[in-house]
């Protein structure tokens, strides 16, 4: 068993941390989509009902931050991976009320002694 913390930002740095016990079965799932994140590449996007172009940065958009109308991706548009594995990381992500943009850094480590102080 292991610890996976998955910070994200939520909205010009407002960030959000999850951090999640996680057994190695379910992170070996979530590897190649973790990989897929890493090498993101931003892409443009016609905005709706017009000619303009949108450049598109963030690599897992979920929630209020998939802009569709900016010709926007959801993060299950942008990665080709079964549900299952979307729904396995995101079980680990942080909830935030509208959702997040970006996916800023995952990190893993064994799970270590804790003393609760308060």
């Amino acid at each position: 068993m292991l610890e996976i913390m998955i910070k994200v930002d939520t909205n010009d740095a407002d960030y959000a941390i999850a951090i999640n016990e996680i057994e190695e079965e379910d992170l070996d799932k979530i590897k190649p989509l973790i990989a897929a994140i890493k090498e993101f590449k931003p892409y443009e996007g016609v905005i709706e009902g017009s000619e303009m172009i949108f450049h598109h940065d963030h690599n897992y958009p979920e929630g209020d931050c998939v802009r569709a109308d900016l010709g926007g991706k959801s993060a299950r548009e942008l990665y080709d991976f079964h549900d299952e594995v979307f729904d396995i990381f995101e079980e680990f992500c942080p909830m935030c009320e509208y959702g997040f943009a970006r996916i800023v850094a995952i990190e893993i480590w064994p799970i270590q002694n804790k003393t609760k102080l308060l």
